[in-house]
């Protein structure tokens, strides 16, 4: 280095912001471990978990640390059954604002019109993946095999005389009544 230099000591993009959120947790779990060791021991080895390994199931997701923290706070005590605005019990006010905040973040983010953010349970997400698998798998080679580009077709080959046809549709429309 010159005299004229002088040294600058970068650091990461979002390392403060890692630090910052790694005190918290490691608050946070203290103050869980005080009350029962064994949440705050499993809390340790789910995150160890996560960290070691990638599990591809379409009902769990991997949140960042903000989400994390912001998930466990006052706002998790609320009912807030509706939309923004239009909620079925009064005092949801910051919910909606919440709800905004992650809808604009979603329309940003994929450069959508429109974002709905409201969770569903996990049942959605691993029926959505379970349908996809069931039309790639069993539904278009059916179709194909019938010589159709679409199931209401199916339903009408049900009536036909054809043993095969008829057989292809109880396989495509998961008919197990024998008719």
């Amino acid at each position: 280095m010159t005299a004229d230099s002088t040294a600058t000591t970068s650091t990461a993009p979002g390392a403060e912001y890692a630090d910052s959120a790694s005190a918290a947790y490691r608050a946070i779990l203290q103050i869980i471990e005080s009350v029962e060791p064994r949440i705050a021991a499993a809390t340790r080895k789910e995150l160890a978990d996560q960290r070691d390994s990638l599990k591809l199931i379409a009902s769990e997701n991997y949140a960042s640390p903000a989400a994390l923290l912001t998930m466990g706070n006052w706002l998790s005590d609320k009912y807030a059954e509706g939309t923004i605005g239009h909620r079925f019990y009064a005092g949801c006010q910051n919910v909606d604002t919440v709800e905004t905040v992650a809808a604009e973040h979603a329309r940003e983010l994929f450069g959508a019109p429109y974002a709905y953010v409201q969770p569903h349970s996990g049942i959605d997400a691993n029926l959505v993946a379970y349908w996809a698998i069931l039309a790639t798998r069993v539904e278009a080679p059916g179709l194909a095999e019938a010589g159709v580009k679409h199931a209401q077709v199916v339903v009408d080959l049900r009536h036909r005389a054809d043993r095969r046809a008829r057989a292809l549709a109880r396989r495509l429309l998961f008919d197990t009544d024998g008719r």
